[in-house]
C-alpha cells in the first residue's frame, strides 16, 4: 500500500527504497540502513505550506547530541554537511511528508552538496520515535501559536544566518547575505541595493 492510499496519521517506514525521490524529482539514494520514513496528514488548511520548516526542526530537534543545523528550505546539515532531507507532496485532501536520515552511509557521487551520516550511532527506529514526539509538540503549537513560533524555532537551528550565500535558481544565480526567512518562509536574501524573497531555489553557503 501507497502512502497515498493511507488515512491520515498514518506512518510508513521502510529498509530501502526502489524510487526515493528528493525535491525537482532528484532522485534519492536509498541504501539499507538509514531511515526512511513517511507521514500522512490531513490537509493542515492555512498552515500546509509551513510543514516543511516543522519537519525539518522537528529532525534537529531529535538529535541534540549532534551538532546539527537547518539549511533553507528543507535540508537537515550535520557538521555543515547534508544529513536529512524531506519531502512534502500534496495528495487530494492529504500532505505526504518523506523524511530520509542518513543513518550509517551517505551518498558521495553526483551530490549536489556535501554530505554526512550518523556512522551508526543511533539507529533508524530510535531516530524515527524520537522525530515523531518532536512532530506531536510542534503541531500543536503550530496550531496554538502559528507559523511564527515554528520561524523561530527553525531560525535559531538555520545554518549562515548573516552570512554570503549563493542562490541557484530556475535560470540563474544570485548572491547576497542571508537574512532569514520571511512571515511566510520565504528565505531573504540582501542584496547590495534590496532584499529579495526567494521562494524556489538551491542554497549554497560561500
Amino acid at each position: 500500500m501507497t502512502a497515498q492510499a493511507c488515512p491520515p496519521g498514518t506512518v510508513i517506514m521502510t529498509e530501502t527504497q526502489t524510487a526515493g525521490r528528493g525535491r525537482y524529482g532528484r532522485t534519492w539514494q536509498s541504501p539499507k540502513g538509514n531511515l526512511y520514513m513517511s507521514l500522512v496528514l490531513p490537509d493542515m488548511g492555512k498552515n500546509t505550506p509551513y510543514i516543511a520548516f516543522l519537519t525539518a526542526v522537528a529532525v534537529a530537534d531529535s538529535l541534540p547530541d549532534f551538532n546539527v543545523s537547518l539549511k533553507w528550505p528543507n535540508d537537515i546539515l550535520l557538521d555543515g554537511k547534508k544529513l536529512a532531507g524531506i519531502l512534502v507532496e500534496r495528495s487530494g485532501d492529504k500532505i505526504i511528508v518523506g523524511i530520509g536520515v542518513n543513518i550509517i552511509s551517505n551518498p558521495t557521487e553526483n551530490v549536489l552538496y556535501p554530505t554526512a551520516s550518523l556512522e551508526g550511532r543511533l539507529r533508524p527506529m530510535t531516530v524515527a520515535k524520537r522525530i515523531l514526539l518532536q512532530y506531536n509538540t510542534l503541531l500543536e503549537l503550530l496550531d496554538k501559536k502559528g507559523f511564527k513560533a515554528i520561524r523561530t524555532r527553525w531560525l535559531a537551528c538555520a545554518k549562515g544566518l548573516g552570512q554570503a550565500m549563493s542562490v541557484h535558481l530556475a535560470d540563474s544565480e544570485v548572491q547576497g547575505i542571508f537574512k532569514g526567512i520571511s512571515a511566510t518562509g520565504a528565505l531573504l536574501l540582501k542584496e547590495k541595493r534590496r532584499t529579495r524573497k526567494i521562494t524556489v531555489g538551491d542554497v549554497f553557503l560561500i
